[in-house]
């Protein structure tokens, strides 16, 4: 019974996170941000002369003039002006104004609205 559990959870948890996708936008100078769903894992790209500082956890705080900020969980919640929502289970719900919608496996199944 225990193996069943077992599993079931490695299933999920695959399910889960085996599909995704990147939100990509630029902000108005040109660099470029992305939010991959469900994860909410963050890159960035960065314009000549750019510098990046990092805050006491050791997280990306500032590219260029943009501010970077980060939830209690330790994912983020904010590129400049673009916020970062996350629903109950930890997947990115919206990204600015552009929703992620989500089937009952937990994959993306779709988006709407626009990042700005």
């Amino acid at each position: 019974m225990k193996n069943f559990f077992v599993i079931i959870l490695i299933t999920l948890s695959a399910a889960v996170y085996g599909q995704g996708m990147k939100i990509n936008w630029e902000d108005e100078d040109g660099r470029e941000f992305s939010i991959s769903a469900p994860s909410g894992q963050f890159n960035y790209g960065m314009l000549n002369g750019d510098y990046v500082s990092y805050n006491l956890s050791g997280r990306v705080a500032q590219v260029g003039p943009v501010l970077i900020s980060y939830n209690l969980s330790g994912k983020v919640s904010s590129i400049g002006s673009v916020l970062i929502n996350y629903d109950l289970s930890g997947r990115v719900r919206s990204v600015g104004n552009l929703y992620v919608s989500y089937d009952m496996q937990g994959r993306v199944t779709g988006t709407s609205g626009s990042v700005d």
